[in-house]
């Protein structure tokens, strides 16, 4: 039986090393300076102008959120403040549904508003339930001080429930933010 030579040698193993990395390098060299890489540097850049415009939007619909609900006056009827949070809630998944119709942004930008969008759905309820209680409560008609303690008992309860809301999505929304800045240079907004 005849043997055969190793394919091990040393020459062998440089020659294969030599072949495994210029080789792509050579490839990328001439396909960068051919210009055959032209396409993927201008879907790139739509995809990236896309995706800054989408975001830019995520983040202004949720400063509007954030601003209708710090100016919105305190009501005497409960119900009449109900119907405003409610309409704002409402109006704000309408707008951020609105954002996911641009067809080139990327697609962590969308996983970021259905997240927020979610939020929002499940904190509606929260709200709604914390009003209905007060109104519960004023129905067996207390005195102020007694309404007051009773309201003052309730906002720990659904700011803790909205916290933990929030939370729950923390690393995931960290995530997305993380990989968007890295590609396409989005950050947090200062605030």
């Amino acid at each position: 039986m005849e043997k055969q030579p190793s394919q091990h040698t040393p020459a062998s193993i440089a020659r294969n090393i030599g072949i495994g990395v210029i080789t792509p390098v050579l490839a990328a060299t001439i396909i960068y300076f051919l210009g055959f890489n032209r396409n993927d540097d201008a879907e790139f850049k739509k995809k990236k102008t896309a995706t800054i415009e989408a975001w830019n939007s995520y983040e202004q619909n949720k400063e509007i959120f954030s601003k209708v609900f710090k100016q919105m006056d305190s009501a005497a009827d409960l119900e009449m403040t109900r119907k405003k949070i409610n309409y704002q809630m409402d109006a704000a998944v309408a707008n951020m549904e609105n954002i996911k119709k641009e067809t080139n942004a990327d697609l962590r930008v969308f996983s970021s508003v259905d997240l927020t969008i979610q939020q929002i759905k499940e904190l509606k309820p929260l709200l709604n339930k914390y009003l209905d209680d007060i109104l519960a409560y004023a129905a067996t008609n207390p005195s102020q001080a007694e309404g007051m303690a009773f309201v003052d008992s309730l906002a720990p309860i659904l700011k803790e429930e909205a916290r933990q809301l929030k939370q729950r999505d923390s690393i995931r929304m960290a995530t997305y933010y993380e990989g968007l800045n890295k590609d396409y240079g989005i950050t947090y907004p200062k605030k």
